[in-house]
């Protein structure tokens, strides 16, 4: 068995909540065993990973983990808003000099110290063995596992518009674990995806949007450990930095 690991990363690592969520599976099934709860610095961070990791252990992070770019964005970024733009999922931009550029290098410096390899190769990423991470951004990847029109807005707007969003995501994360693309539900998923909505503002909610993003990216990291090449994307270059994202296949397909 596989341990499949996702990090939605605050930019403020120290200081802001970020989202991380643990999977184990194999080629055929992968499933959710565990969630954190308010981890606002980058050491418990990786004091979870840590804990949580097995032999076998693949981490996918949603955040910039390479930068060299002194000015525009990374020419990754620019390939993302090229293909993804009509559906409103173009980056953010990260480059050297703006606040907490740094976050995700330094966040790959400290999961080296716990035995995790940043050396992406798409052409080694199924069924590699080892310690190892990559970096994703959730919204191209939704737009290409859904098949949708444009990306699920759950992240801006008013407290009821966040949660329609959330809701939304939440049916899509429920069709993903039904349908055959290696998901399963468990005790874990089931419970995190029937929180009452209705009951949860300010921080609370922020906090649960980074949870469910972090499940994404784990999902993101059996996805690509389990097919590589065959149905994942790279954009751009472990050089200058790259986003990995799942070819366009929908959710029902095989």
């Amino acid at each position: 068995m596989t341990t499949f690991i996702g990090i939605d990363m605050a930019w403020k690592i120290d200081g802001n909540h970020s989202g991380v969520a643990v999977m184990v599976g194999d080629g055929d099934r992968v499933e959710l065993t565990c969630v954190s709860k308010n981890l606002n610095t980058l050491d418990s961070i990786v004091d979870f990973v840590r804990r949580n990791a097995t032999v076998d252990s693949v981490i996918a992070i949603d955040g910039s983990l390479v930068v060299t770019n002194e000015t525009g964005q990374r020419p990754c970024e620019t390939l993302i808003g090229k293909t993804f733009g009509r559906y409103h999922a173009s980056c953010h931009s990260s480059r050297l000099g703006k606040p907490y550029a740094a976050t995700g290098m330094r966040l790959v410096a400290e999961l080296k110290n716990v035995g995790f390899l940043h050396d992406f190769d798409m052409s080694r990423a199924k069924s590699r063995s080892g310690k190892w991470t990559f970096e994703v951004y959730p919204h191209p990847a939704m737009v290409r596992l859904f098949g949708l029109d444009r990306i699920i807005p759950y992240k801006k707007g008013s407290v009821p518009e966040k949660r329609a969003g959330l809701q939304t995501l939440r049916g899509y994360l429920r069709m993903l674990a039904n349908g055959s693309r290696g998901l399963v539900m468990s005790a874990t998923l089931d419970g995190l995806l029937e929180q009452n909505l209705a009951q949860i503002r300010g921080q609370e909610l922020k906090n649960y949007e980074d949870t469910l993003d972090s499940v994404f990216c784990a999902y993101l990291a059996w996805h690509c450990w389990r097919w590589g090449e065959e149905r994942n994307d790279m954009f751009g270059t472990l050089e200058h930095g790259y986003i990995v994202v799942p070819k366009a296949r929908t959710v029902r397909e095989s």
